[in-house]
């Protein structure tokens, strides 16, 4: 069992053992807390020291062997590319720069916490959020899916724990949220290598949401889509998932395979070419989660994904009635939905357009913005 709670410091794959207080790019930022970490790197609140003073980053700093491989500049140049156009809803990147020459350090806006944490904050009811929340998180997700897939991008990763609320952004206000929630101080742990790391637990910046907000409440979040590692143009991403990237990357280690193998799509698994309808079938996975607590497909999926998928999807309605997180009223319209992000064919499946444009979002949006 690994000593270590969240990222395994003492891996191969090399993790950046940043700590509070710790200077980057030459004295330009200082680190002031961490707010996150993924297979593939970690993310820390920073502060400027030089360009804009007291103003803060959040910077993702990308393991060793993530930035040695070939698909490392893929959030940057997207970012700083073809979604820089994007007006809301994706990150903004800041800057970027290379820390003990081993780490690429992607600078972006900063957001507050996952969907995936409002979820699980839910601990004595099933994990699971209400149906109107739901509704309103695949709203916002399939509008960002509508101007990446506009621009032929496949974003390849639409799991909740990439759905980041919006929060806070200014300097003064920023420091009052910290004034309130101080930073966690480091533990000093002995890795297996020998070496002592610091030890950092995630806190992310605070939304303001619970995960039983009314309708009205969370009418006026506003969730992200982030995490453009793994973003591609549809016609080169058949090679990145299929290749040793995603679906072989950290196997035998301590790593989850990222996105879930019961998460992607029928051509994901079987070697097909993969499309911006790729994410509309993860987006369905995903949306079932949120609102039953539950994966929609077993690990049984993956080895046999059509006809397990078809055995599945025919009892779509009879799961939802079962979780009882559904209300009657709602079964027949949501199980239409979800059947129309989880076509075995993908030419078969909803457009994200369509998604956000069908009804069923509407249902769950009481901001009164929406029509």
């Amino acid at each position: 069992m690994s000593v270590f709670p969240e990222e395994q410091l003492d891996l191969p794959i090399g993790y950046f053992p940043a700590q509070p207080g710790q200077v980057l790019k030459g004295g330009g930022w200082t680190v002031i807390r961490k707010l996150g970490w993924g297979p593939r790197s970690s993310t820390w609140l920073a502060i400027d020291n030089k360009d804009y003073i007291g103003e803060y980053g959040a910077i993702k700093i990308l393991t060793a062997a993530a930035t040695e491989e070939s698909t490392a500049n893929n959030e940057r140049n997207l970012l700083f590319g073809a979604v820089k156009n994007i007006e809301e809803g994706v990150p903004e990147i800041l800057s970027h720069f290379y820390e003990s020459k081993r780490h690429l350090c992607i600078v972006l806006r900063v957001l507050g916490s996952s969907v995936e944490d409002l979820r699980l904050s839910n601990i004595y009811d099933g994990e699971y959020l209400p149906l109107h929340t739901v509704q309103k998180v695949i709203g916002d997700i399939s509008a960002r899916l509508t101007s990446l897939h506009f621009r032929d991008i496949v974003h390849g990763a639409v799991t909740v724990d990439n759905f980041l609320f919006w929060c806070v952004q200014a300097g003064d206000d920023i420091r009052k949220v910290l004034a309130k929630l101080p930073s966690e101080r480091a533990e000093k742990v002995l890795g297996s290598d020998g070496v002592t790391y610091p030890i950092i637990k995630s806190q992310p910046l605070p939304h303001g949401y619970t995960w039983d907000a009314t309708a009205e409440d969370i009418g006026y979040a506003e969730i992200y889509l982030s995490n453009y590692a793994h973003g591609k143009d549809s016609a080169r991403v058949r090679d990145y998932f299929l290749k040793g990237d995603i679906l072989a990357r950290h196997v035998g280690s301590a790593h989850t395979l990222y996105p879930p193998k019961n998460f992607l799509p029928p051509e994901a698994l079987q070697g097909g070419r993969m499309t911006v309808k790729s994410d509309i079938w993860t987006l369905g996975c995903t949306a079932y989660l949120l609102m039953t607590g539950s994966p929609l497909f077993s690990d049984s999926y993956v080895a046999s994904p059509v006809e397990t998928a078809t055995e599945t999807l025919g009892k779509l309605e009879s799961l939802l009635t079962a979780s009882e997180k559904i209300s009657e009223k709602d079964i027949l319209p949501t199980t239409s939905f979800l059947r129309s992000c989880l076509a075995i064919k993908p030419r078969n499946r909803a457009k994200a357009a369509d998604v956000l444009n069908g009804g069923w979002i509407k249902c769950g949006c009481a901001c009164g913005w929406c029509g």
